[in-house]
């Protein structure tokens, strides 16, 4: 059961990477609190399954969030239509593994823009609007760079990233009373991940982390609730480690 948050009745939150997942999480426990959600992604079709759990209070829009101007103009549809935001969460992301040696530069600059880039282009613009009343950011970074796996650089170097942007905001927004923080997510049994998880890999899971339990996307969302209400109004730069204990 997900503790109650008064202060999100009627606010306006906006979820990237809402299509599945721990954005798709994240945006029904928004909805389910009372806020009126923006859930952002590429596929519209999983936008759709997302916004069928509560249709009243979650909005959607198609976005290339590694396209600066397509994203600049979801943001103005979105505050348009529902005002200023109160939360921002930005959490869309790409893993896919290429060996360094053999990566491009395009596909550098793309990993970047998901991963990282559109997490400052976004805080920028919901800054303004948030600094009238006061807002919360929160960045989705991984333990995935902590621990190193194979032919993941990009992946790694963009959610490392996060931790730097996200003090750096803290610091700079902190004075417009908008609070920043991380969300670092361990081994999550995301719709993808459950499609393939077999004992093995759950029994390895378990044998990793300090707690028994797999983690699940709720769990993300609980803790991004948390840092964005005013329970945790003192609360910014900081990353969140919700692993289960492995890092």
């Amino acid at each position: 059961m997900m503790p109650g948050y008064s202060d999100y009745a009627g606010a306006h939150v906006m979820v990237t990477g809402a299509a599945a997942g721990i954005g798709r999480a994240c945006a029904r426990a928004f909805a389910t609190q009372g806020a009126r959600v923006t859930a952002v992604d590429l596929d519209a079709k999983g936008l759709a399954e997302t916004q069928a759990h509560a249709p009243d209070a979650i909005a959607v829009l198609t976005c290339d969030l590694s396209d600066p101007e397509d994203t600049e103009k979801m943001f103005n549809t979105a505050i348009a239509a529902q005002g200023p935001l109160r939360a921002l969460v930005n959490n869309a992301g790409v893993d896919q593994r290429c060996a360094f040696d053999q990566d491009t530069a395009d596909r550098w600059r793309w990993m970047m823009a998901v991963n990282l880039d559109h997490h400052a282009l976004l805080g920028r613009l919901a800054a303004p609007g948030m600094s009238e009343r006061g807002g919360a950011i929160v960045n989705m970074s991984s333990t995935a760079w902590m621990k190193l796996a194979g032919d993941l650089t990009a992946y790694h170097a963009a959610k490392a990233g996060v931790v730097g942007l996200t003090r750096g905001m803290a610091r700079d927004l902190g004075g417009q009373g908008i609070r920043v923080n991380a969300i670092a997510p361990g081994r999550v049994v995301t719709e993808r991940v459950a499609a393939a998880v077999d004992d093995a890999w759950a029994a390895e899971t378990r044998s990793l982390q300090c707690l028994p339990e797999l983690i699940s996307p709720a769990d993300i969302a609980e803790t991004t609730l948390w840092l964005c209400s005013d329970a945790a109004r003192m609360i910014t730069g900081q990353t969140i480690v919700v692993d289960g204990g492995v890092v």
